[in-house]
């Protein structure tokens, strides 16, 4: 199994940081994703169809603190696609704003009643 690929979330500077793993599984350059990717450039990679269902459950899991998972289809740079699991939570609340946003991502098999992508 690929290693999980991790990120944190600075919700108030809106930037992802992440580890070589999610570069990969993304198509980031590692050094780009070390230093911090802005979150609309990581929902850039997410298929049209899954961006709003996913950008809901995020926001639904930082109001009511609790942990999500989602399944969802990432188009990568080099133009192939894969689906990921991403596993999340919100930590830290700071004057009752959310802080951080914190998980893993891991390729998934293809997801029921979809086709294989090519």
């Amino acid at each position: 199994m690929p290693d999980p690929g991790l990120f944190t979330w600075d919700i108030r500077a809106d930037l992802v940081y992440a580890d070589g793993a999610l570069a990969e599984l993304f198509g980031f350059d590692p050094h780009e994703t070390e230093r911090s990717l802005l979150v609309q450039t990581n929902l850039d990679r997410v298929h049209p169809n899954d961006v709003a269902a996913l950008a809901r459950q995020i926001s639904d899991a930082i109001i009511a603190q609790h942990p999500t998972v989602r399944r969802y289809l990432s188009h990568n740079a080099d133009g192939s696609d894969v689906f990921v699991s991403a596993f999340g939570r919100c930590l830290g609340i700071a004057k009752n704003n959310p802080v951080h946003y914190a998980g893993i991502v891991v390729p998934a098999e293809t997801e029921p009643g979809r086709a294989t992508i090519h």
